[in-house]
Formats: structure tokens, sequence, C-alpha cells
């Protein structure tokens, strides 16, 4: 096929399943994945992706995250992998071949602190996503929201080839800009607004615009949020992706839900420490941390 290029994916949850079968139309696509159990299933059943009353199931390649060999054939590798996950997986990514471009997909911020620990001749490629996915099980992921994908060098050169490649599939879009700041300032906005709200009250992200109250914490929120990380209309950025997710629970909430450990150190502690360092009070933001940070303690998490 035309344009096939061999991509391979390092996470195998949500956003893993979800890029991975959306790659896969267009590739030789590898997913890398931690466990022997997930990864005979997906091999023998591929990943069912259900999109509204749509179901396709796609088959790919999936091999151990630390099969060295397997990820020296690619031509670029997406780390797809939890923001806290990443200090785990270093070790391995120091070891591939510096002429194969990583590109990851992270929400908050926390991540660019790792990155010297890559080199400085790899190509270092940083991108958001603004879908929204939900893992039912091993192979199946739920397309919960369609959006695009936006990505930025942070350091490097990347190949024509990839670049066209990425540009290809029309129907998941992939986009690059030049500036990653930029682009990773305006995920980390919405997702400190979106995120902890919703994780603390339980609740889908359209009710943050339905319930009067809540809105008005959000409002509050986004007031704090923009002394410190400022962004042209920021409000109505949070409030155009609380109507489009309307019916979504937000990453955060659902980890919450699930007793799992969130990713509230990636997205909200960069900009406390931000603001304690310009002399910015977040009484809200700062509120919303405890609470979760809180909870996971009590959960032991």
């Amino acid at each position: 096929m035309e344009n096939q290029l061999n991509i391979g994916i390092i996470g195998a949850g949500a956003m893993g399943l979800l890029y991975a079968a959306n790659f896969a139309k267009k590739s030789n696509l590898t997913l890398f994945t931690r466990r022997e159990i997930q990864r005979n299933t997906l091999k023998e059943n591929g990943i069912l992706l259900i999109d509204n009353e749509k179901r396709n199931t796609i088959h790919i390649n999936a091999v151990a995250v630390d099969n060295l060999a397997e990820l020296n054939k690619q031509q670029l590798i997406m780390v797809a992998v939890k923001q806290y996950s990443l200090d785990k997986i270093v070790p391995l990514l120091q070891k591939i071949a510096t002429d194969i471009p990583i590109l990851f997909i992270q929400n908050g911020a926390a991540h660019l602190e790792i990155l010297s620990l890559l080199g400085e001749k790899r190509t270092i490629l940083l991108g958001i996503s603004e879908h929204g996915a939900g893992r039912e099980n091993d192979t199946t992921v739920v397309w919960r929201g369609h959006g695009r994908t936006k990505y930025s060098v942070y350091q490097g050169t990347l190949d024509n080839s990839i670049e066209t490649w990425l540009d290809s599939i029309s129907d998941f879009p992939v986009e690059k800009h030049p500036s990653y700041l930029e682009i990773m300032q305006e995920k980390l906005f919405i997702n400190a607004v979106i995120n902890p709200l919703t994780a603390v009250l339980g609740v889908q992200n359209g009710a943050l615009l339905a319930n009067p109250e809540w809105h008005i914490l959000l409002r509050t929120l986004v007031g704090e949020i923009e002394r410190i990380i400022p962004i042209k209309s920021g409000l109505e950025k949070v409030e155009q992706i609380c109507q489009v997710t309307a019916n979504n629970y937000s990453s955060m909430a659902l980890d919450q839900k699930h007793g799992r450990k969130t990713e509230i150190d990636g997205i909200v502690l960069p900009i406390l420490e931000k603001g304690a360092q310009e002399g910015e009070q977040l009484p809200t933001l700062q509120t919303l941390y405890y609470i979760i940070k809180g909870s996971e303690g009590e959960k032991n998490v």
C-alpha cells in the first residue's frame, strides 16, 4: 500500500488503542504492551473500535513493550502512556535508536522535564489530542469524541515522508503547528479546568455548563488559571469543549470513579508551582488539587 510506514505505539490504554485503530489504516502498526494477556488477546482478536453505532475490528501486531529489536524497526514511535507512567519507560526510550522520532501525547506538561534525558540528537515531537476515548476492556475502545491531533517539533528534524504520512489520514486529522508551547498551553489550560472539576463533582463535562453553580465554579477557575497561562478566549474554548463533549466523563473523572491514580500532578501541579513562583494565589485550583490528592491517598493509589 502507498505511504505505508512502520508505526509503533507504546501504551495500550484508551488513547493507545484509539490511535492504533486509526493509524493502522495506513501503516504497519505495532502496539507495544506491558501485559502478556492483553498482548495475546490483541493478536488473536484485534482492536474493536466502537464509534456511535459503528463497530469495526482492526487487526494489528502486538509485542512486549521491552522488545527493543521490534522498537528499532519502527519509523515513528508514539508514546501514549499516562503522564505518571513516563518515568518507568524512560530507560527503555533511551535505548531506542536515535534516528527514530518519538511523539509524546500526554495530558499536562510535567513530561517536559524528562525530555533532556533522551539526549540532544533525537527528534522529539510533542502532541496533544482532542479526542475522547474510553477503554472498555483490553481490546475494546469507545470513540467518545472526535477531534484533532496537534503536534510540533520540540527538537530535531522530522523527515518529510513521516510528516506527509501524518497528514494523510483524512478522517483522523493530524496537524503540525509551529509552536509546541502554544498547543500544549491551550490543552493544559482546558484540562486544568475541566478535569479536576468533573473529577471532584463526579459528573460529565456538560454538567459544568448545565448547573448554574458549577458554571460559576468553572468561570472562577478559568479566571484563576488565566493569570498563569494567558490564552486567547480561554473561557470560550473551555465552554466549547464542554459542549462538544457534554456526554463524556473526563479521563480524571473516570480515574477517580474507578479508584485509579489520576494525572493531577501532571496537569494541575505545574500551574500551582508556577503560580507560587509568580506570587499568584489560586485558591479554587489548589482546593481541587488537595481534594483529589487526598482521595488518592485514601484509596492508596
